[in-house]
Parts: C-alpha cells; sequence; structure tokens
C-alpha cells in the first residue's frame, strides 16, 4: 500500500515539474515579441518626431520612392476554373501588405477577418471549399511559406507575391 503511494506522488511531482517546465518556455518564448499595435505606434511615434524635425521617417536620401513599392502578384487557378491564371505588377504604400497588393490587381476579392487576421475566401469567383472541403487560397512572398495574415505581412520593393488555390 505504501508503495502505491509512493508511485503516485513520484508521478503527481513529475507532471506537476513538467507543466511548470512547459509554462517557462512559453513564457520565455513569448518574452521578446511586439504586437502588430506595438510596432504601429513605434512607426507613428517615429513619423512624428521626424515630421517635427523637418525631415521624412525614411530620411531625405530615401526620397518620393521609399513612399511607395511596385511588387508582382500572380494567382493561379485550379484546372478547369471558369477564371485565368493572371500575372500583374502593382504599386502599394510603402509597408503596403499582401492583401494590399492583392486589392491592388483590381481583381474580385472576397475576405473574412479571421482569428489570424484577414482570411481570403474567394479570388475571381473561386471560393474555398469549391473544389473539396479543405481547398482554398495560399500564399507565398518571394517563394516562401508565411506564416502570417495577408492584412499583416508587409511588402518590400521588388516583391513577388504568388496566390495558389491548394485542392
Amino acid at each position: 500500500m505504501y508503495q502505491n503511494a509512493q508511485n503516485t506522488t513520484k508521478k503527481l511531482f513529475a507532471s506537476l515539474l513538467a507543466l511548470a517546465f512547459a509554462a517557462l518556455l512559453a513564457l520565455a518564448g513569448c518574452a521578446g515579441d511586439s504586437t502588430a499595435a506595438d510596432n504601429a505606434d513605434a512607426q507613428d511615434a517615429a513619423a512624428a518626431a521626424a515630421e517635427q524635425n523637418g525631415t521624412s521617417a525614411e530620411g531625405d536620401a530615401a526620397g518620393a520612392d521609399a513612399a511607395e513599392a511596385k511588387v508582382t502578384v500572380s494567382v493561379t487557378m485550379p484546372e478547369g476554373a471558369d477564371a485565368a491564371s493572371e500575372n500583374v505588377e502593382v504599386t502599394v504604400p510603402a509597408e503596403g501588405t499582401v492583401y494590399d497588393a492583392l486589392v491592388a490587381t483590381g481583381w474580385d476579392v472576397q475576405a473574412e477577418d479571421g482569428d489570424y487576421g484577414k482570411y481570403v475566401t474567394s479570388i475571381n469567383g473561386i471560393a474555398n471549399g469549391s473544389e473539396g472541403e479543405m481547398s482554398g487560397w495560399v500564399f507565398t512572398v518571394n517563394n516562401e511559406q508565411v506564416m502570417e495574415g495577408c492584412d499583416v505581412c508587409k511588402l518590400a520593393d521588388g516583391d513577388t507575391v504568388e496566390w495558389t488555390f491548394f485542392v
């Protein structure tokens, strides 16, 4: 009987220790994160300070070109779709997002706000779920997967955004 109580105590202690360690790792991982609101506040403060000093936030050498970025946006439609795949170069404001660039194409874009930002639900009439339950739109920037919402992911001059319908 004493042996069973001792084993149960050891298991409980090990479980609590593992839980405490996991919590410590989670808190340590969050310590360096800054939110989009924090970043926006910092950018607003920098712009206000630059305005008071009579300079631009990007610096005088950056000039007017820094106020916008030219990016290429492409959309790859699923096989047999009623809409064609397209490729367009657009201009977005400096610090423009993937979503800004998609909207700038003039294509018919439908989106919803989700837990992780804007979620594109349809491009040119091709809607998520139309080719099966798990089908939908995904994007890459410069051929790399992005792990943030399209309305959060910032673009720079020369970037390439590709929207692909995943089936």
